[in-house]
Order: C-alpha cells, then sequence, then structure tokens
C-alpha cells in the first residue's frame, strides 16, 4: 500500500517543454558526454528537494551537480564500451520509447487543462505538517469490496475480516493495521480519503492502484503551529507536485475510459492458465501443452467489431517485458491485477500508436529527453556490474566471525513431509488411507505441491518460522506423528512430524553467506566508489563545471503555467 514517495522524473519534465522555448540555455558544466543545462539542473534538483525535504544551499547545489556530472561521465563511458549495443539496452529503449510516447500524448491531450487551486495547496501544507494512522480491509474486486463493508456494517470487527484477507500475518494479526504516515507515503486515492475521514471514522470501498481498501483511521497528529512563512517557503515544491499528481490522475482517468471503449474482451480459460503458470501453480500433466503452442493461445480481443485485435499469450509477455519488475510483481497477486495489468498493457500500446502517428517522437526534445533517460539506465546497469565484481576478503570475513560467531546460531529443525490438497474433505479422506498406504505413497500420489511426485512430499529439516501457522504444531508434535487437515493459504495439509536437530553455533562455512550478506553492502559501496573516483580523475581536466552561475541560479523563475 505504501507510496513510492516524490516522484523524480526529470526527463518527463523537461520533455513538458517549460523551458524548451530558450534559444540559448546557459550552461553549468560541460565535458566528455557532459551538457547539464541550468534547466535540467533546476528540474532534477527541485525534484531531490522535494524527495528529500532538505533545504537549499551552496554546498548541496554543487554536491548535487557534482553526483550528476558523475553521472554523465559513466554513461559516456559505457557508450565508449558498446553498451549501448547490447541486447538489454535495446529492450530498455523500446520501453523508454514507449514510456515517453504515451506520456507526450498525454501531455497534448491532458495536461495543458490541469491547474493547481490555492485551496488545494493550503491542504497540501496541512497534510505535510499531518501524521495520520489508520487500518483497512484490501479486497480484488469492488463486489468482494462490497461484501467485506457490508459484514462491517452488520457488526464485524476490523480484526475478525482482516484475518481472512491478508496473507502478510502482521497486517493480519494487527486488524490491518498500516501504523503512522504522511503526505505521499501512501497511494494517493488511499491517502486522498484517509486525510479526510474523523478517527474512529470508515469509508465506503476506495479504489486503489492495489484493488480495494475499506479505511477506518484511528489517530491523527498535526503539527500546531503552522506557519505563513513557512506555507511560502513549500509553495513553490507543493505546486509542481500537486500538479504532477493531478496529471497523473486525469492519464488514469483517461487510461481507464479508453481502456472501456476498447471493449477488452478476455480469454478466462487462458487468463486463469496464465495466472496459474505466473504464479507457479500446478498445471496438470492432462493440461501441459508444448510451449509454441501454449504461447500462441488468444489471451484477449479489442477493438469495434469486424476490426478485432487478438493478442495471444506471447503477445501479452512481449507488451510486459517493457514493464518494470514492480509493475509485474504487483500484477501476480490476483487473477483479477492481471487482467487490469493486460488492460493497462492494451490502451499503453495504443497511446504510444496514436503518439506515433501524429509524430510526437520526432522532436529533437523527444530525442533529447530519451538519451537521458538511457544514460540513467547505463548509470545503474554500470553500477549494478561494478557492485556485482565487489568481494568480502576472507581474512575479514573470518575475523568477523571469530568476533560474533555467538551471533550465529542454527535454529532448531525437524524433518517434515506434507499433502497439500485442496479441500478439507479431501484432506481426510486421504488421511482415513494411512492406516494402509506410506505417507509418501499418498504424497506422490495426491499432493498439488510443485515435485511431491518426485520427493514423496518430503519437505526436509525445516525451522519453525519456515512453516509459518503451523510451526508451533509441528514442533510441539512427537517424531512419526501426523498432524491435520491444517488450513494454510494455499489449502489443506496433512504434516508427518521426523526428527529434531536442536539448535546450535554455526560453523563457518554454514555463517559465511549471512556474514557475506552483512558486509557486503559496504564492499560494494566502497568499490562503486573508486569506480566514479576513477572515472572523474581520467575526465577531471576535461569538465568544466561554473560555479558562479551555479551559486546564483534562480529556482523559481517566471514560467508559464
Amino acid at each position: 500500500m505504501k507510496a513510492a514517495g516524490f516522484i523524480a522524473v526529470m526527463g518527463l519534465l523537461l520533455l513538458a517543454g517549460c523551458h524548451a522555448g530558450s534559444a540559448q540555455q546557459t550552461l553549468l558544466a560541460e565535458g566528455p558526454g557532459v551538457h547539464i543545462t541550468a534547466d535540467a539542473f533546476r528540474e532534477a534538483y527541485l525534484d531531490y528537494l522535494l524527495r528529500t525535504g532538505q533545504t537549499d544551499s551552496p554546498r548541496l547545489r554543487r554536491l548535487f551537480l557534482e553526483q550528476m556530472i558523475r553521472e554523465a561521465l559513466v554513461a559516456y563511458e559505457a557508450r565508449r564500451q558498446g553498451l549501448d549495443r547490447t541486447p538489454a539496452y535495446e529492450e530498455e529503449a523500446r520501453a523508454v520509447e514507449t514510456k515517453l510516447l504515451v506520456e507526450a500524448y498525454a501531455r497534448r491531450v491532458l495536461y495543458d487543462t490541469v491547474r493547481v487551486r490555492e485551496a488545494e495547496l493550503a491542504e497540501a501544507f496541512v497534510r505535510i505538517n499531518t501524521e495520520v494512522r489508520a487500518r483497512h480491509l484490501w479486497a480484488p474486486t469492488r463486489a468482494a469490496a462490497e461484501s467485506l463493508y457490508a459484514r462491517l456494517q452488520a457488526g464485524a470487527s476490523f480484526e475478525e475480516l482482516a484475518a481472512g484477507v491478508f496473507r502478510d500475518t502482521a497486517l493480519a494479526r494487527s486488524g490491518g493495521d498500516l501504523g503512522w504516515f504522511s503526505f505521499d507515503e501512501m497511494d494517493p486515492a488511499f491517502e486522498d480519503v484517509a486525510f479526510r475521514l474523523r478517527p474512529g471514522e470508515i469509508s465506503s470501498p476506495v479504489r486503489t492502484a492495489y484493488g480495494y481498501s475499506i479505511i477506518q483511521v484511528t489517530d491523527r497528529f498535526t503539527k500546531p503551529i503552522l506557519t505563513e512563512t513557512e506555507f511560502a517557503q513549500k509553495r513553490p515544491l507543493l505546486e509542481r507536485y500537486l500538479r504532477y499528481r493531478k496529471q497523473q490522475a486525469a492519464r488514469e482517468a483517461c487510461a481507464r475510459s479508453l481502456a472501456d471503449s476498447l471493449q477488452i474482451r478476455f480469454n478466462e480459460a487462458t487468463l486463469r492458465r496464465l495466472y496459474d503458470h505466473i504464479t507457479g501453480r500446478v498445471v496438470r500433466a492432462t493440461e501441459k501443452a508444448p510451449d509454441d503452442e501454449w504461447m500462441q493461445q488468444p489471451l484477449l480481443t479489442f477493438g469495434p467489431e469486424g476490426q478485432q485485435i487478438t493478442w495471444t499469450v506471447a503477445d501479452f509477455r512481449e507488451q510486459a517485458r517493457l514493464t518494470s519488475a514492480k509493475q509485474r510483481e504487483a500484477a501476480a497477486r490476483s487473477p483479477e491485477a492481471l487482467k487490469e495489468f493486460a488492460r493497462g498493457l492494451v490502451v499503453r500500446q495504443v497511446l504510444a500508436a496514436r503518439a506515433r502517428s501524429a509524430g510526437l517522437h520526432r522532436t529533437p526534445l523527444f530525442e533529447k529527453v530519451q538519451q537521458q533517460e538511457l544514460d540513467r539506465w547505463l548509470y545503474r546497469y554500470v553500477r549494478q556490474q561494478v557492485q556485482a565484481e565487489a568481494t568480502v576478503p576472507e581474512d575479514t570475513l573470518r575475523a568477523f566471525y571469530e568476533a560474533h560467531r555467538e551471533h550465529f546460531r542454527m535454529p532448531a529443525r525437524r524433518a517434515v513431509w506434507e499433502i497439500l490438497v485442496a479441500t478439507e474433505a479431501e484432506a481426510q479422506r486421504i488421511r482415513a488411507q494411512l492406516a494402509t498406504t506410506p505417507f509418501e505413497t499418498l504424497a506422490r500420489r495426491y499432493s498439488q505441491r510443485p515435485g511431491a511426485a518426485t520427493t514423496g512430499g518430503y519437505l526436509g529439516f525445516v525451522t519453525e518460522k519456515q512453516l509459518g501457522t503451523v510451526g508451533q504444531a509441528v514442533f510441539a508434535a512427537r517424531e512419526g506423528e501426523v498432524l491435520g487437515p491444517l488450513r494454510i493459504a494455499d489449502g489443506y495439509v496433512l504434516l508427518r512430524v521426523g526428527a529434531l536437530q536442536p539448535a546450535r553455533t554455526m560453523t563457518l562455512d554454514e555463517a559465511r553467506p549471512l556474514i557475506e550478506q552483512e558486509l557486503r553492502r559496504y564492499f560494494e559501496r566502497q568499490h562503486w566508489q573508486q569506480y566514479l573516483a576513477d572515472q572523474w580523475q581520467r575526465y577531471a581536466e576535461q569538465v568544466t563545471l561554473y560555479k558562479d552561475r551555479l551559486y546564483t541560479l534562480r529556482l523559481t523563475p517566471h514560467v508559464n503555467p
């Protein structure tokens, strides 16, 4: 439910054209691959201040500009080494072009009408000085959310209902408590409702990017003294961000309207099977088909009668590859989320095609922003590659183990065999057969857990924590005892309990992965900083930084809204 925070989109903001009319832009830094204008710095720096809450200062400006220079030098060197001719780069280029085409089309059609009212600025100022504590109930569809809301109205409690709707054990046990949050830390739709609720008040179902939520605010705190001076200081940044949020809301509303007009229809059987593939659920042998045949199965159609376009599973996957890992992860939460994700892909492709037909990609500004986006990707890609080369020295690892060996404990483990089925009745029927049939035989025959046909249901030696809600019962059982049927998230299980391995201190080899994980981040950071220093030293004499221009730059110039 947490949102990503204030979003830095320097390239997209540049594409908005706020400063595109300048015939000769003021340079703050130049050199090999470095061409940082005052406008580019201003956009990025203002987003940084907004995102972090830091205060502008000459020193902060210098540090931020130097970081922009380092990023430009890394991208320049990456291009010199040919990283812009790799398959990974080409795929990213396609994704960036599609994203910028959609953004350009939305700006042309929608963004010019967006205005930020004074009352909205005042409300946002109060919100950034307010903390709210809330809890919620989540549902994947409006129908499911309305059912939960009706049960609340009939007297059910958040604690009772949360236990049934959340897989997250913390939310399930706390009645959906989200803790304290402030401005822009939640989904915008969720935030808008939460900040308007009085403590104790319960909302009707709210549609968010993640499904539907029913919200109850349990507490609220607002900073007691808010001054006009503070408001004046925050106003420019708040106006920027509120305009961005309203633009995004307008685009989402347009996307929903377009999706409805496209008459997107799904092959429900293919969609369900695709969801099972994505989430690793079992596909029975009788349902299996060759990969190429499966990939050509029709998933959805869209468009008016007589002009319908069909997407196969392969078409869907090709479009999904151009999205972020976070977006794909969200799509796997439920079949409904997957369907919404697929609808979004269709809308995105249609909007991108319209933008391309209008020639919105054939402008110098579009090409400039596209390269900036790809340069940032090159920077992230190189950093990932360089950090992957970092190693933890053996002597450091051994010294850390000797100093902290008592902290590295191997928890108690038990050998466990499992049979997983869909219903309690089926589990009871299988349990009755244990009187005459070995557990492993029944696991191979009936268990829906992937791999059970090979392992006979053997899970290995597992910890109480790994077993989740059934862990306590397993560790309290006697060796050889069969437990169940027990309810878990995937269905019902029968568990045969085996030998116990008591807790003990880990050996060095056992602790090695944990120690490397503990220390690796430090050495990755050191390795990366050395790489940046080497790049800076290589090109430092060729880079010119105009400090006077930097320190006298106005951050809020007068521009047309």
